[in-house]
Protein backbone atom coordinates (compact mmCIF):
# COMPACT_ATOMS: atom_id res chain seq x y z
CA UNK A 1 0.00 0.00 0.00
CA UNK A 2 2.87 2.23 1.21
CA UNK A 3 4.15 1.63 -2.97
CA UNK A 4 0.89 2.30 -4.25
CA UNK A 5 0.74 6.07 -2.03
CA UNK A 6 4.08 6.73 -3.23
CA UNK A 7 3.46 6.13 -6.80
CA UNK A 8 0.49 8.05 -7.20
CA UNK A 9 1.76 10.83 -4.95
CA UNK A 10 5.21 10.76 -7.59
CA UNK A 11 2.62 10.76 -10.38
CA UNK A 12 0.22 13.30 -9.68
CA UNK A 13 2.87 15.98 -11.65
CA UNK A 14 2.41 14.03 -14.85
CA UNK A 15 1.93 15.66 -17.80
CA UNK A 16 -0.36 12.25 -19.07
CA UNK A 17 -0.47 11.34 -23.02
CA UNK A 18 -1.30 8.43 -24.72
CA UNK A 19 -1.27 6.79 -28.20
CA UNK A 20 -2.45 4.76 -30.85
CA UNK A 21 -5.97 3.06 -32.52
CA UNK A 22 -7.78 -0.19 -33.51
CA UNK A 23 -12.04 -1.82 -33.18
CA UNK A 24 -14.98 -4.04 -33.33
CA UNK A 25 -17.13 -6.53 -31.39
CA UNK A 26 -16.56 -10.74 -30.65
CA UNK A 27 -17.39 -12.96 -28.39
CA UNK A 28 -14.98 -14.10 -25.70
CA UNK A 29 -14.22 -17.56 -27.72
CA UNK A 30 -13.66 -15.55 -31.24
CA UNK A 31 -13.40 -11.90 -32.04
CA UNK A 32 -15.26 -10.83 -35.32
CA UNK A 33 -12.99 -9.15 -37.11
CA UNK A 34 -13.62 -5.10 -37.51
CA UNK A 35 -12.03 -2.30 -39.93
CA UNK A 36 -11.13 0.90 -38.24
CA UNK A 37 -9.76 4.21 -37.77
CA UNK A 38 -6.67 5.54 -36.08
CA UNK A 39 -6.26 7.96 -33.34
CA UNK A 40 -2.83 9.51 -33.10
CA UNK A 41 -4.23 12.70 -30.44
CA UNK A 42 -2.70 11.96 -27.42
CA UNK A 43 -3.15 14.71 -24.47
CA UNK A 44 -4.81 15.06 -21.49
CA UNK A 45 -8.49 14.35 -20.35
CA UNK A 46 -11.57 17.36 -21.22
CA UNK A 47 -14.94 17.22 -21.18
CA UNK A 48 -16.46 17.22 -24.48
CA UNK A 49 -18.62 20.44 -25.45
CA UNK A 50 -21.62 19.34 -27.16
CA UNK A 51 -24.79 19.12 -27.77
CA UNK A 52 -25.81 16.12 -30.14
CA UNK A 53 -28.47 14.23 -28.86
CA UNK A 54 -27.68 10.87 -27.11
CA UNK A 55 -27.64 7.95 -29.60
CA UNK A 56 -26.88 4.17 -29.30
CA UNK A 57 -24.18 2.14 -31.17
CA UNK A 58 -25.63 -0.91 -32.28
CA UNK A 59 -23.95 -4.58 -31.80
CA UNK A 60 -21.55 -4.40 -35.09
CA UNK A 61 -19.84 -0.66 -35.20
CA UNK A 62 -17.86 -1.80 -37.79
CA UNK A 63 -17.19 -3.74 -41.11
CA UNK A 64 -15.34 -7.08 -41.18
CA UNK A 65 -11.40 -7.75 -42.05
CA UNK A 66 -9.93 -9.08 -44.62
CA UNK A 67 -6.50 -9.74 -42.57
CA UNK A 68 -7.72 -12.87 -40.72
CA UNK A 69 -5.38 -15.25 -39.38
CA UNK A 70 -6.29 -17.56 -42.15
CA UNK A 71 -5.16 -14.97 -44.69
CA UNK A 72 -2.00 -14.61 -42.70
CA UNK A 73 -0.97 -18.48 -43.15
CA UNK A 74 -0.91 -17.57 -47.28
CA UNK A 75 1.17 -14.63 -47.31
CA UNK A 76 4.89 -15.53 -48.53
CA UNK A 77 6.92 -12.55 -46.10
CA UNK A 78 7.81 -15.21 -43.48
CA UNK A 79 11.14 -14.76 -42.30
CA UNK A 80 13.83 -17.29 -42.03
CA UNK A 81 17.40 -17.26 -40.91
CA UNK A 82 19.10 -20.72 -42.94
CA UNK A 83 21.74 -21.22 -40.74
CA UNK A 84 19.93 -21.29 -37.49
CA UNK A 85 17.22 -23.67 -39.24
CA UNK A 86 19.81 -26.19 -40.09
CA UNK A 87 21.20 -25.86 -36.97
CA UNK A 88 18.28 -26.52 -34.94
CA UNK A 89 17.25 -29.74 -37.76
CA UNK A 90 20.29 -30.94 -36.88
CA UNK A 91 18.94 -31.54 -33.33
CA UNK A 92 22.69 -31.55 -31.62
CA UNK A 93 22.51 -29.85 -28.40
CA UNK A 94 25.45 -28.32 -26.49
CA UNK A 95 25.49 -26.75 -22.74
CA UNK A 96 25.34 -23.16 -23.80
CA UNK A 97 28.75 -21.14 -24.59
CA UNK A 98 29.32 -17.53 -25.72
CA UNK A 99 32.35 -15.75 -25.22
CA UNK A 100 32.13 -11.72 -25.08
CA UNK A 101 31.41 -8.54 -23.98
CA UNK A 102 27.54 -7.43 -24.05
CA UNK A 103 25.94 -4.75 -22.90
CA UNK A 104 22.53 -6.41 -22.80
CA UNK A 105 21.84 -8.65 -19.76
CA UNK A 106 20.59 -12.56 -20.44
CA UNK A 107 20.27 -15.65 -18.22
CA UNK A 108 18.46 -18.71 -18.02
CA UNK A 109 20.17 -20.45 -20.93
CA UNK A 110 20.64 -24.15 -20.62
CA UNK A 111 21.88 -26.22 -24.05
CA UNK A 112 21.28 -24.54 -27.17
CA UNK A 113 21.51 -25.74 -30.61
CA UNK A 114 24.58 -24.22 -31.67
CA UNK A 115 26.53 -21.56 -29.89
CA UNK A 116 28.47 -20.40 -32.69
CA UNK A 117 24.86 -18.99 -34.15
CA UNK A 118 23.84 -17.99 -30.95
CA UNK A 119 26.84 -15.78 -30.84
CA UNK A 120 25.98 -14.45 -33.84
CA UNK A 121 22.81 -13.56 -33.04
CA UNK A 122 24.03 -11.81 -29.49
CA UNK A 123 26.67 -9.99 -31.91
CA UNK A 124 23.45 -8.69 -33.87
CA UNK A 125 22.00 -7.51 -30.45
CA UNK A 126 25.18 -5.70 -29.64
CA UNK A 127 25.51 -4.24 -32.82
CA UNK A 128 22.10 -2.38 -32.23
CA UNK A 129 22.58 -1.50 -28.82
CA UNK A 130 25.61 -0.02 -29.74
CA UNK A 131 24.59 2.00 -32.39
CA UNK A 132 21.38 3.03 -31.44
CA UNK A 133 21.11 7.03 -32.00
CA UNK A 134 17.90 6.88 -29.40
CA UNK A 135 17.18 5.55 -25.76
CA UNK A 136 16.11 1.97 -26.69
CA UNK A 137 15.51 -0.74 -24.31
CA UNK A 138 14.26 -4.44 -24.40
CA UNK A 139 13.04 -7.33 -22.52
CA UNK A 140 12.50 -11.02 -24.25
CA UNK A 141 11.49 -13.71 -22.16
CA UNK A 142 10.32 -17.37 -23.03
CA UNK A 143 7.72 -18.58 -19.94
CA UNK A 144 8.74 -22.12 -20.98
CA UNK A 145 12.29 -22.57 -20.64
CA UNK A 146 12.89 -19.48 -18.34
CA UNK A 147 15.38 -17.71 -20.72
CA UNK A 148 15.22 -14.15 -20.47
CA UNK A 149 17.57 -11.08 -22.32
CA UNK A 150 17.46 -7.81 -21.40
CA UNK A 151 18.68 -4.40 -22.26
CA UNK A 152 18.63 -1.01 -20.51
CA UNK A 153 15.67 -1.79 -18.29
CA UNK A 154 16.07 1.20 -15.51
CA UNK A 155 15.23 3.53 -18.19
CA UNK A 156 11.35 5.27 -17.76
CA UNK A 157 9.38 6.22 -20.46
CA UNK A 158 5.76 7.28 -21.16
CA UNK A 159 3.27 3.54 -21.27
CA UNK A 160 1.36 5.07 -24.12
CA UNK A 161 -0.68 2.84 -25.29
CA UNK A 162 0.96 -0.14 -24.37
CA UNK A 163 -0.82 0.47 -20.71
CA UNK A 164 -4.28 -0.56 -22.74
CA UNK A 165 -3.73 -4.34 -22.81
CA UNK A 166 -2.73 -4.76 -19.05
CA UNK A 167 -5.73 -2.53 -18.07
CA UNK A 168 -8.22 -4.40 -19.83
CA UNK A 169 -6.58 -7.17 -18.34
CA UNK A 170 -7.50 -6.09 -14.74
CA UNK A 171 -10.95 -5.28 -15.54
CA UNK A 172 -11.61 -8.72 -17.03
CA UNK A 173 -9.89 -11.12 -14.10
CA UNK A 174 -11.97 -9.01 -12.08
CA UNK A 175 -15.25 -10.10 -13.70
CA UNK A 176 -16.50 -6.84 -15.34
CA UNK A 177 -19.59 -7.00 -16.74
CA UNK A 178 -19.09 -6.48 -20.74
CA UNK A 179 -23.00 -5.71 -21.05
CA UNK A 180 -22.83 -2.31 -18.88
CA UNK A 181 -23.67 0.52 -20.21
CA UNK A 182 -21.69 3.27 -20.65
CA UNK A 183 -22.37 6.82 -22.18
CA UNK A 184 -19.55 8.79 -24.07
CA UNK A 185 -20.23 12.09 -22.13
CA UNK A 186 -16.44 12.84 -21.69
CA UNK A 187 -13.86 12.32 -24.21
CA UNK A 188 -9.67 12.72 -24.49
CA UNK A 189 -8.56 16.13 -25.27
CA UNK A 190 -7.06 16.27 -29.00
CA UNK A 191 -8.44 12.82 -29.61
CA UNK A 192 -10.15 12.34 -33.39
CA UNK A 193 -10.51 9.17 -32.50
CA UNK A 194 -13.92 6.51 -33.71
CA UNK A 195 -15.62 6.78 -29.95
CA UNK A 196 -14.36 10.69 -29.92
CA UNK A 197 -15.95 11.81 -32.91
CA UNK A 198 -19.46 9.96 -32.33
CA UNK A 199 -21.87 12.16 -30.62
CA UNK A 200 -22.51 13.18 -27.33
CA UNK A 201 -23.97 10.99 -25.55
CA UNK A 202 -23.48 7.99 -27.79
CA UNK A 203 -23.72 4.62 -25.21
CA UNK A 204 -21.72 1.87 -25.24
CA UNK A 205 -21.12 -1.42 -23.90
CA UNK A 206 -18.20 -2.01 -21.83
CA UNK A 207 -17.09 -4.93 -24.89
CA UNK A 208 -17.56 -2.48 -27.42
CA UNK A 209 -14.78 0.17 -25.62
CA UNK A 210 -12.53 -2.63 -24.96
CA UNK A 211 -12.92 -3.71 -28.25
CA UNK A 212 -12.25 0.03 -29.18
CA UNK A 213 -9.18 0.71 -27.35
CA UNK A 214 -7.43 -2.92 -28.59
CA UNK A 215 -8.00 -2.81 -32.09
CA UNK A 216 -7.87 0.76 -32.60
CA UNK A 217 -6.28 1.77 -29.46
CA UNK A 218 -8.72 4.34 -29.08
CA UNK A 219 -8.04 7.03 -26.51
CA UNK A 220 -11.57 8.16 -25.78
CA UNK A 221 -12.49 4.34 -25.14
CA UNK A 222 -9.78 3.81 -22.83
CA UNK A 223 -10.35 7.02 -20.81
CA UNK A 224 -14.44 6.12 -20.31
CA UNK A 225 -13.04 2.63 -19.25
CA UNK A 226 -10.87 3.97 -16.27
CA UNK A 227 -13.20 6.94 -15.97
CA UNK A 228 -16.25 4.65 -15.05
CA UNK A 229 -14.47 1.19 -13.92
CA UNK A 230 -11.42 3.23 -11.49
CA UNK A 231 -8.26 1.96 -11.22
CA UNK A 232 -7.68 -0.04 -8.24
CA UNK A 233 -8.13 -3.16 -9.95
CA UNK A 234 -5.17 -2.09 -11.63
CA UNK A 235 -3.21 -1.21 -9.01
CA UNK A 236 -3.62 -4.11 -6.98
CA UNK A 237 -2.55 -6.04 -10.32
CA UNK A 238 0.69 -4.13 -10.43
CA UNK A 239 1.31 -4.61 -6.55
CA UNK A 240 0.90 -8.37 -7.50
CA UNK A 241 3.22 -8.39 -10.59
CA UNK A 242 5.76 -6.71 -8.69
CA UNK A 243 5.65 -3.85 -11.46
CA UNK A 244 6.32 -0.18 -9.83
CA UNK A 245 3.85 2.22 -11.38
CA UNK A 246 0.23 2.96 -11.18
CA UNK A 247 -2.82 4.98 -12.51
CA UNK A 248 -4.76 7.97 -10.19
CA UNK A 249 -7.40 10.41 -10.70
CA UNK A 250 -5.96 12.43 -13.20
CA UNK A 251 -3.98 10.04 -15.34
CA UNK A 252 -4.76 7.30 -17.89
CA UNK A 253 -1.15 7.12 -18.97
CA UNK A 254 1.98 7.18 -16.59
CA UNK A 255 6.15 6.23 -16.46
CA UNK A 256 7.20 2.23 -16.34
CA UNK A 257 10.22 0.63 -17.15
CA UNK A 258 10.43 -1.88 -20.21
CA UNK A 259 10.58 -4.86 -17.79
CA UNK A 260 7.40 -3.42 -15.42
CA UNK A 261 5.44 -3.47 -18.39
CA UNK A 262 7.26 -6.84 -19.34
CA UNK A 263 5.74 -8.78 -17.15
CA UNK A 264 2.19 -7.59 -17.41
CA UNK A 265 2.25 -8.62 -21.23
CA UNK A 266 3.76 -12.60 -19.47
CA UNK A 267 1.05 -11.59 -17.45
CA UNK A 268 -1.36 -11.36 -20.07
CA UNK A 269 0.28 -14.64 -21.79
CA UNK A 270 -0.91 -16.65 -18.48
CA UNK A 271 -4.00 -15.72 -18.43
CA UNK A 272 -5.39 -16.69 -21.92
CA UNK A 273 -3.60 -20.04 -21.03
CA UNK A 274 -6.14 -20.29 -18.04
CA UNK A 275 -9.64 -18.80 -19.13
CA UNK A 276 -11.57 -17.49 -22.11
CA UNK A 277 -11.66 -13.91 -21.00
CA UNK A 278 -7.69 -14.22 -21.36
CA UNK A 279 -7.88 -15.95 -24.68
CA UNK A 280 -10.64 -13.18 -25.81
CA UNK A 281 -8.37 -10.48 -25.01
CA UNK A 282 -5.31 -11.91 -27.13
CA UNK A 283 -7.64 -12.40 -30.30
CA UNK A 284 -8.19 -8.92 -29.91
CA UNK A 285 -4.58 -7.72 -29.91
CA UNK A 286 -3.87 -10.04 -32.70
CA UNK A 287 -6.66 -7.88 -34.49
CA UNK A 288 -4.92 -4.51 -34.41
CA UNK A 289 -5.01 -1.49 -36.85
CA UNK A 290 -1.35 -0.86 -36.59
CA UNK A 291 1.00 -3.61 -37.16
CA UNK A 292 3.95 -2.12 -38.32
CA UNK A 293 6.43 -2.90 -35.58
CA UNK A 294 6.73 -6.30 -34.20
CA UNK A 295 4.22 -8.10 -36.11
CA UNK A 296 5.41 -6.38 -39.08
CA UNK A 297 8.24 -8.90 -38.54
CA UNK A 298 6.91 -12.40 -37.30
CA UNK A 299 3.21 -11.65 -37.85
CA UNK A 300 3.34 -14.05 -41.40
CA UNK A 301 4.97 -16.20 -39.41
CA UNK A 302 3.41 -16.75 -36.51
CA UNK A 303 -0.03 -15.20 -34.36
CA UNK A 304 1.29 -12.20 -32.88
CA UNK A 305 -0.69 -10.75 -30.18
CA UNK A 306 0.81 -7.11 -29.77
CA UNK A 307 -0.40 -3.57 -28.54
CA UNK A 308 1.59 -0.85 -29.33
CA UNK A 309 1.62 2.92 -28.45
CA UNK A 310 3.06 6.10 -29.42
CA UNK A 311 3.73 9.84 -28.21
CA UNK A 312 4.28 12.42 -30.63
CA UNK A 313 5.42 15.65 -28.50
CA UNK A 314 7.66 13.12 -26.15
CA UNK A 315 8.74 11.28 -29.20
CA UNK A 316 7.74 7.68 -27.63
CA UNK A 317 7.49 4.71 -29.95
CA UNK A 318 6.96 1.18 -28.38
CA UNK A 319 5.66 -2.24 -29.09
CA UNK A 320 5.06 -5.50 -26.49
CA UNK A 321 3.59 -8.73 -28.31
CA UNK A 322 3.00 -12.06 -27.23
CA UNK A 323 4.38 -14.26 -29.97
CA UNK A 324 3.05 -17.41 -30.32
CA UNK A 325 6.07 -19.08 -32.05
CA UNK A 326 6.60 -22.79 -31.40
CA UNK A 327 8.09 -22.64 -27.96
CA UNK A 328 5.59 -18.82 -27.09
CA UNK A 329 7.98 -15.34 -26.30
CA UNK A 330 7.44 -12.22 -24.92
CA UNK A 331 8.97 -9.16 -25.99
CA UNK A 332 8.52 -5.60 -25.26
CA UNK A 333 10.83 -2.92 -27.22
CA UNK A 334 10.40 0.57 -25.77
CA UNK A 335 12.04 3.69 -27.84
CA UNK A 336 12.47 7.33 -27.27
CA UNK A 337 12.09 8.02 -31.65
CA UNK A 338 9.90 10.10 -34.22
CA UNK A 339 7.05 7.76 -34.11
CA UNK A 340 5.21 6.07 -36.78
CA UNK A 341 7.71 6.65 -39.22
CA UNK A 342 9.48 3.74 -41.46
CA UNK A 343 12.97 4.29 -39.99
CA UNK A 344 11.49 4.21 -36.09
CA UNK A 345 10.17 1.37 -37.24
CA UNK A 346 13.69 -0.77 -38.35
CA UNK A 347 14.52 -1.26 -34.97
CA UNK A 348 11.30 -2.87 -33.99
CA UNK A 349 11.94 -5.50 -37.04
CA UNK A 350 15.48 -6.31 -36.66
CA UNK A 351 15.02 -7.06 -32.93
CA UNK A 352 12.11 -9.82 -33.61
CA UNK A 353 14.00 -11.72 -35.84
CA UNK A 354 16.94 -11.87 -34.30
CA UNK A 355 14.76 -12.69 -30.60
CA UNK A 356 12.89 -15.35 -33.34
CA UNK A 357 16.44 -16.44 -34.39
CA UNK A 358 17.92 -17.18 -30.12
CA UNK A 359 13.88 -18.49 -29.18
CA UNK A 360 14.40 -20.87 -32.07
CA UNK A 361 18.21 -22.03 -30.72
CA UNK A 362 16.65 -22.82 -27.39
CA UNK A 363 17.35 -26.50 -26.77
CA UNK A 364 15.11 -27.33 -23.60
CA UNK A 365 12.06 -25.46 -23.59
Amino acid sequence: MKKIILALCLCAVIAASGCGSSADLSSASSAVKSSSSKNVSESSPDTQKAVEAGTEIDDKPSDDKSDSKSDKKEKKNIYHNEAVDAAVKAGKAENMSVDGYYNFYYEGFGKVYSNEELKNCFDRLQKICSEANFNLSFSYENPQSGVIVSYNTYKSYLTCSTIKAPYIKSLLENGVNLDEVIVRNECWSGDGGTVASAAYGTKYTAKQLIEYAVRESDNTAYYLLVKHFGYWNFNNLMYSLGSNYYLGDSWIFTYCTVMDMAKCYKDIYNFAEKCDEGKWLISLMEDTDINTQITAALGDKYDVAHKYGSEFNESNFHDCAVVYSDSPFILCIFTDQQPETEESCKVFRELAKIFDDINSLIAEK
